[in-house]
């Protein structure tokens, strides 16, 4: 299980997941867990497009996601370590401009 530390936090992912329209994220979220590396791979993606979705978001709303997106990193970072695919949360962290 993805152990968030803030109910919020699943919140807001699956709030983008809507946003996004984005169902493969919605149900790796709802599952509370990675089952494999290609779906490790996805959840990073997604991520860091959320990220860049809440960021147009929060400049069009005057609204601040970044301490609840602080949050998810750290759980996310966490789950992905001791699940073994921080791998790939690195690589695609690392293919950010």
């Amino acid at each position: 299980m993805i152990p968030y530390r803030l109910p919020q936090e699943k919140e807001t992912l699956l709030h983008y997941a809507e946003l996004l329209n984005d169902v493969t994220a919605k149900r790796i979220i709802e599952n509370d867990a990675i089952r494999n590396a290609d779906e490790a791979t996805y959840l990073a993606q997604f991520f860091w497009r959320m990220v860049d979705q809440s960021n147009i978001e929060d400049t069009t709303s005057g609204n601040n996601s970044e301490y609840i997106l602080e949050k998810i990193i750290i759980t996310l970072m966490s789950y992905f370590r001791s699940s073994g695919y921080e791998e790939q949360w690195e690589r695609v962290s690392d293919e950010r401009p």
